[in-house]
């Protein structure tokens, strides 16, 4: 099964060919090509752990300090608690699939596991921007 998300990349199929040409048939397996240079993930993995960290422990200071204050229980704090929490969410579940695949040099999870990260991802950012912009209206 070919499921390469490169943009305009060939995957080419074990024992020659490119994916869906005629050849090996389906018990061909392709070969995982990095998208990028070893280097680049290698410049990639820490700033994508330092989004995730100051993402996750800027948001989870928020919502401490909007639990633990009373007075900070308005509505107004109440839209920036819940643009927080999607906001921690977006950086906990968002950041940590493509930082591990950035520490091994390439996407590492299954098909699950990028159809959750994409949703996950989706999910928690646009429940996010979309409280931005109907706080705007």
């Amino acid at each position: 099964m070919y499921s390469g998300n490169r943009s305009g990349g060939q995957g080419h199929w074990e024992g020659g060919g490119a994916a869906g040409a005629e050849g090996p048939g389906a018990a061909g397996t392709l070969s995982p090509a990095p998208l990028f240079s070893p280097g680049t993930y290698e410049r990639l993995a820490p700033l994508l752990g330092c989004i995730g960290l100051l993402g996750a422990g800027n948001n989870l200071l928020v919502l401490v300090l909007y639990s633990k204050f009373p007075r900070l229980r308005t509505p107004t704090h109440l839209l920036l608690a819940n643009v927080s929490l999607s906001d921690l969410l977006a950086s906990l579940f968002g950041v940590t699939f493509t930082f591990v695949s950035c520490l091994r040099n390439g996407w590492v999870w299954d098909t699950v596991g990028c159809v959750w990260d994409g949703f996950s991802s989706s999910l928690f950012e646009k429940s996010s921007s979309h409280k931005c912009m109907c706080d705007a209206f």
